[in-house]
């Protein structure tokens, strides 16, 4: 199991995304079930942290994105 798997796996983790790394940001889309795009639009809403990408997935944030994709 992944550093990112894990800390998607919980809600409370405060971890943070790098986006500068294209390999953290595959990971971080695979670990959470998400596009490139749909990261990359929760982290500009809420920031990098994991904890709150998760919220904002969560609230239908990412919903129209991912039935658009």
């Amino acid at each position: 199991m992944t550093t990112e798997t894990r800390a998607a796996d919980d809600p409370r983790s405060e971890v943070h995304v790098d986006i500068d790394d294209p390999a953290a940001v595959r990971r971080w889309t695979d670990a959470l079930g998400i596009t490139d795009e749909a990261l990359m639009k929760a982290v500009q809403v809420v920031g990098a942290r994991v904890d709150r990408i998760k919220d904002y997935l969560g609230a239908g944030g990412m919903a129209g994105d991912q039935a658009d994709a």
